[in-house]
């Protein structure tokens, strides 16, 4: 799922080169007042990379969304959560509001990554982002554990940025 989540960034870092960004990402960012995917025009910038229904879909519309968001300020390698320890430091409603945001399920996960984002300041890997959404319901939560290990300042062996993929 990495390449995917790769090749679709590569993608969004391309159109915003091009003279349509600025359509595209007024579509994209308008799309988070929907349910992911349920927005009509952002539909021509992210159907082409997804292949089925459910959450993996709309994780791809959230990502794409929230690209737009920061204007594709993408900084390989930088995790939300990494982002958001830096800023922990200036407010303890941060750490509320990371906490939340592990705890999110599928109704709230949309809210709270844009609240999340919303609050970083320069970019974010969005394929670390998206290969993470797509694991994020996952039973064992090896997602937010990493999560919080990068946010609390014990970052997991590696480059602490791989997601665990869990077979099922």
């Amino acid at each position: 799922m990495k390449e995917t989540a790769k090749r679709f960034v590569a993608y969004l870092e391309a159109l915003k080169g091009q003279k349509a960004w600025t359509r595209a990402r007024a579509a994209l960012r308008r799309s988070l007042a929907f349910d992911p995917g349920a927005y009509p025009p952002a539909m021509p910038y992210v159907e082409p990379f997804v292949r089925e229904e459910g959450w993996r879909r709309e994780a791809h519309y959230l990502v794409a969304a929230l690209y737009a968001l920061k204007d594709g300020d993408h900084q390989e390698g930088r995790t939300l959560a990494r982002a958001l320890r830096g800023k922990a430091q200036d407010s303890a409603s941060i750490e509320r509001r990371f906490l939340a945001l592990l705890d999110a399920d599928r109704d709230q996960i949309t809210h709270r990554l844009r609240q999340a984002v919303g609050l970083v300041e320069g970019g974010l890997d969005f394929a670390l982002l998206l290969n993470d959404l797509i694991y994020w319901f996952y039973p064992e939560k090896t997602v937010q554990a990493r999560w919080a290990r990068e946010f609390f300042g014990t970052p997991s062996e590696g480059s602490g940025t791989e997601a665990t993929e869990v077979t099922k």
